[in-house]
């Protein structure tokens, strides 16, 4: 469907992640983040058990509204995710890739069950109506300063890799000399992390409020300042 003729002047695409035990959270924040202009797409980590997957099943198939819209999907093999590993990064790349398959949007936001919108979806609609499609909001910097030993040295495996069974990152003793690719291009987080930060000021109010041990927020001149990611389709080409 061409742009002009879509309802609406932007089109969101999200990736909602829970793991073990976020199913009423997830409930809740569909819930705010629903309209029916964007797309959504579901995934559960395959940690979580069997009971919980099914219940977030259910409570997408019986909304009528979902239904009707039809535009809440679920990621039918979900991954065993590690917060800060490569399995986070194929994750998400593995929803982009199904989001661009299945339907045209805008731009992808990535979000947790932990989040929660400050603002309708028809105020964040406007506000990015008159923005260029191609623009983004990823931030990279040369200047690595102290994120050289404490992220681009250190050596770490991603347990969920090879194992059927959850469990934290394990990091190497020794480190290695950082790649060539750092000293062009550095984004926030690991560099395994595919969560790139992004600072949006919009009518100076808040876009979203996120888990403060994971997303800080920073104060500056009455305007709150959120680190997320916003990327449009022209990032794929």
């Amino acid at each position: 469907m061409s742009r002009d003729l879509r309802p609406y002047p932007v089109t969101f695409a999200y990736l909602v992640s829970a793991s073990r035990g976020d199913a009423k959270k997830l409930m809740r924040v569909l819930k705010a983040l629903y309209h029916p202009g964007n797309y959504y797409l579901i995934h559960v980590d395959a940690d979580a058990p069997e009971k919980e997957h099914r219940e977030i099943a259910e409570f997408v198939s019986s909304d009528p509204v979902f239904g009707l819209v039809g535009n809440v999907w679920i990621v039918g093999k979900p991954n065993l995710v590690t917060y800060r590993g490569p399995t986070m990064l194929a994750t998400t790349l593995h929803a982009m890739a199904i989001l661009l398959r299945s339907c045209k949007w805008d731009w992808f936001i990535n979000l947790s069950a932990s989040d929660y919108p400050l603002v309708t979806q028809d105020d964040l609609i406007d506000s990015f109506s008159t923005l260029p499609r191609n623009l983004n909001f990823i931030q990279h910097s040369s200047r690595l300063g102290w994120k050289l030993n404490k992220r681009a040295r250190p050596i770490m495996i991603d347990p969920a890799l090879h194992s059927l069974n959850k469990s934290e990152i394990w990091w190497v003793m020794k480190q290695r000399s950082p790649p060539n690719c750092l000293q062009t291009l550095y984004r926030y987080l690991s560099f395994f992390s595919l969560i790139f930060f992004f600072i949006i000021i919009m009518k100076k109010r808040t876009l979203f409020i996120t888990h403060p041990l994971t997303f800080p927020i920073l104060l500056s001149m009455g305007s709150i300042f959120i680190y997320y990611s916003f990327l449009s389709p022209p990032d794929f080409q």
